[in-house]
């Protein structure tokens, strides 16, 4: 059971340093390294949540949510087709992007601001209400997560097809909060 605990705490540990020294790099490029990593084929892994305020407090109850969040934010992306398998982003060096949700396939281009990690999605498609969807991109260790504001997303999901009902209960959870980023946290493929 040690040994167990014990390599588990390891393999949390290096997740934990590969992200301390991607933001360092990060910081010491002003976020060009991120931008240089950005370029690849990402996979689907679990829900993206980011309280992000001056207050600590407030970050420290944020985060005491997250896990509720993810779950509630799970539940909204079965619903239009976002699991591990079926979802992916593909970030090309032109610039160009294609997402996979489920059956649907949307393409468009990106912009990406290094200095402040935004990243704006513009769809070519006339299917989605949304004609563009604008974030933040962060590169963790090995992962990428893709972040919005709480009401950007949820009426993007809305315009995929979630049922609002569901959204909106997820609202009200983080409503009180200021700063809620919820997204995407996806891994190489």
């Amino acid at each position: 059971m040690l040994a167990i605990t014990t390599t588990a705490s390891a393999q949390n540990l290096g997740k934990i340093l590969k992200g301390v020294v991607t933001e360092y790099v990060d910081e010491a490029t002003d976020g060009k390294a991120t931008e240089l990593l950005l370029v690849d084929a990402w996979s689907y892994d679990s829900p993206a949540v980011r309280f992000d305020s001056e207050n600590e407090l407030a970050n420290l109850a944020g985060n005491a949510l997250v896990g509720t969040v993810e779950g509630k934010l799970q539940s909204a992306y079965n619903l239009v087709g976002i699991k591990k398998g079926s979802c992916s982003l593909t970030l090309n060096a032109d610039n160009t992007f294609s997402m996979v949700l489920g059956r649907r396939t949307l393409t468009g281009t990106y912009t990406y601001a290094a200095d402040t990690h935004a990243i704006d999605l513009m769809f070519d498609t006339k299917l989605l209400k949304l004609s563009s969807l604008s974030g933040y991109a962060y590169i963790d260790g090995e992962n990428l997560d893709v972040a919005f504001d709480c009401t950007k997303l949820v009426n993007f999901l809305s315009a995929l097809g979630s049922k609002v009902s569901m959204l909106n209960s997820l609202t009200q959870l983080v409503d009180s909060y200021e700063n809620v980023y919820l997204g995407f946290t996806f891994a190489r493929s």
